[in-house]
């Protein structure tokens, strides 16, 4: 959960634990880069067939309680796959990573305010 953003950012519940695992198993449909489907394409999937609605957000921390459990899924500009190949999956590492380092670059800079 992240502070200042509780509302969207809390644990994920029960139920969305059994969607993120529903999730993987059709996310290995999704293999290379070529094949990523779209964050808002699962949204709307899911939204369309039942009454839970799926946030962008939501999507992501379901993504993220996956990858913690081990599941290697990339993910990128044109939305979440599993790699085809070691370079697919550095890439997102490397994504990653930048990501990191740019936020760190921010806290050190806020910090300065203190």
């Amino acid at each position: 959960m992240l502070k200042n953003f509780e509302d969207k950012t809390h644990n994920l519940s029960d139920e969305e634990i059994k969607i993120a695992i529903g999730l993987n198993i059709g996310l290995k449909r999704y293999v290379g880069k070529k094949n990523a489907i779209p964050g808002s394409k699962i949204c709307e999937s899911y939204n369309t067939k039942t009454q839970h609605k799926m946030s962008g957000v939501r999507l992501r921390k379901m993504i993220n309680y996956l990858r913690n459990k081990g599941k290697p899924i990339c993910s990128s500009s044109v939305g979440y796959y599993y790699p085809a190949n070691k370079k697919e999956l550095q890439d997102t590492i490397t994504s990653i990573a930048q990501r990191i380092d740019s936020q760190l670059q921010i806290l050190n800079q806020l910090k300065k305010h203190l």
